[in-house]
């Protein structure tokens, strides 16, 4: 088990993050993101194995906030200060590898900057909710 982190507080950002993966991607960007996309790979999104994609990007939803509490219950973040942290280290891993996206892969800038503002977002979110529900067993 690791220390530090509130399990309940975990479940609801995985839930919320995934729901707003669906917002911002499904609803809100759909058309805008799927234009990008196209643009970039040359073919449409592939529709082929959605349960797959999904599975793995909850578990990878779920590793980034056992991740990110991890670090407040390091910092003792504990109060709305976790956006600022959140945004700490969004701006220094986050942001950093994704812009790997556009310099090195030539991603268009249009779609590296929807991914990030769905990441930056996901953080923001992160960062209240762990930050509001610490553990109650904070000593790492």
């Amino acid at each position: 088990m690791i220390k530090g982190v509130n399990w309940v507080a975990v479940a609801i950002c995985v839930v919320l993050l995934e729901g707003l993966g669906y917002l911002w991607y499904g609803v809100l960007l759909s058309d805008v993101w799927t234009a990008a996309y196209t643009e970039a790979m040359g073919h449409a999104p592939s529709m082929a194995n959605q349960a797959v994609n999904m599975s793995l990007g909850i578990v990878n939803t779920l590793i980034l906030v056992v991740g990110l509490a991890w670090v407040f219950a390091r910092l003792g973040v504990n109060s709305l200060a976790g956006i600022g942290a959140a945004v700490v280290v969004w701006f220094f891993f986050n942001f950093t590898t994704m812009s790997i996206d556009f310099l090195y892969l030539q991603l268009p800038g249009r779609l590296v900057i929807m991914n990030m503002g769905y990441q930056l977002v996901s953080y923001l979110i992160a960062g209240a909710i762990l930050g509001l529900l610490p553990a109650k067993d904070t000593a790492a």
